[in-house]
């Protein structure tokens, strides 16, 4: 099997992980009835964004680019020179692309710290901000991708020699140093947040966990950095790398609502159990219907006053009768995924 081979099929198997992870969030969303939220659309357009780059990305493996390492040995056909410059040109709109996904996650991230947010007062102030420097560092890393070459033809030219511009060296560099520093950025905010929850310390080193995932992608694209200052020239070690990267930031990105949803998913089914182990049974008493899913709570000594007969069925005056209209939300799906308005009022209810 030839290097570009091996090359193609790791890109094609992290690319249906990483849209395997998005999917199946948006997947559970649905199942939970929840209508989407920005993050979702984000994650749709991050699912499409990707598919395109894996595909643009599959001509420069295969036809090759203007980056060529025995230039001096090598000879160039016309179909050769015409392949290359094919091959320059997506990478540029590889380079794009994949830019483009990247933010996209960030912007996932950044919808989940404005749902951390909404329940509390903190923080409210630094979230315009984290917008903003989140559109600079993306405009910055896009602007990176066309100003390495002067003239702008060198970026697809093969003959004559264009030198090491089109290696994207330059854009390499800008683009690593923003999205370590945005990541890093988006850490630092909801680690301070959840370090100062009121709730067991247990459940805050899950939720601190779920966003320390992002110093892998830390860790990665540093190791991509390096790779490459040592290299001039981008290798297919550096390439996969890049997918490495890919499928980490999907990772990153839906790990905290994927295990919300799953987290409340068992404790709904959990109540459900419990409610239909503790229901009373069906019955019909002058005109009240007392079905499987309500759930009665009743004083565990009734004085003679609040009980009476009633066609044969002991009933009590007062009685306390909660119907859920909604499968209940976990802690943790309150706090990283995106709830409606009836929500605090269940919870409040439930409390």
């Amino acid at each position: 099997m030839s290097l570009v081979t091996q090359e193609i099929i790791i890109m094609w198997a992290l690319t249906g992980a990483s849209v395997a992870i998005m999917a199946f969030r948006l997947i559970m969303n649905v199942s939970r009835r929840r209508r989407f939220d920005m993050g979702d659309y984000c994650t749709m357009a991050a699912i499409v964004t990707l598919l395109l780059r894996s595909s643009v990305e599959n001509v420069p493996l295969v036809w090759g680019n203007n980056q060529v390492k025995d230039r001096a040995t090598t000879t160039f056909t016309p179909q050769d020179i015409y392949r290359r410059e094919v091959g320059s040109k997506l990478t540029m709109v590889n380079r794009v692309f994949y830019t483009v996904y990247v933010w996209l996650q960030k912007c996932v991230v950044m919808c989940i710290l404005q749902q951390l947010f909404q329940l509390g007062t903190e923080g409210h102030r630094f979230l315009h901000t984290y917008w903003a420097i989140l559109g600079v560092t993306f405009l910055g890393s896009i602007v990176s991708c066309f100003t390495e070459c002067q003239p702008f033809q060198l970026y697809w030219q093969v003959v004559p020699d264009p030198g090491n511009c089109g290696a994207g060296k330059i854009q390499l560099f800008v683009f690593c140093i923003l999205e370590m520093v945005t990541d890093v950025m988006l850490m630092i905010l909801p680690l301070h947040y959840l370090s100062k929850m009121n709730r067991p310390w247990l459940a805050r080193l899950r939720l601190i966990g779920l966003f320390l995932v992002g110093l892998a992608i830390v860790a990665v694209t540093m190791t991509r950095l390096i790779m490459n200052v040592t290299n001039y020239q981008r290798s297919g070690a550096s390439h996969n790398i890049a997918n490495i990267e890919l499928f980490f930031s999907a990772f990153v990105a839906n790990a905290p609502p994927i295990y919300g949803l799953i987290n409340a998913k068992i404790s709904s089914s959990t109540q459900r159990s419990r409610s239909t182990n503790n229901a009373a049974p069906s019955a019909t008493a002058g005109g009240w219907q007392l079905d499987s899913m309500t759930s009665i709570s009743t004083p565990s000594k009734l004085q003679k006053a609040d009980v009476e007969q009633w066609n044969g069925i002991t009933v009590t005056r007062n009685i306390t009768v909660t119907r859920r209209t909604g499968e209940a939300d976990s802690d943790e799906e309150l706090i990283i995924v995106r709830h409606h308005g009836d929500v605090e009022d269940r919870r409040g209810g439930q409390r």
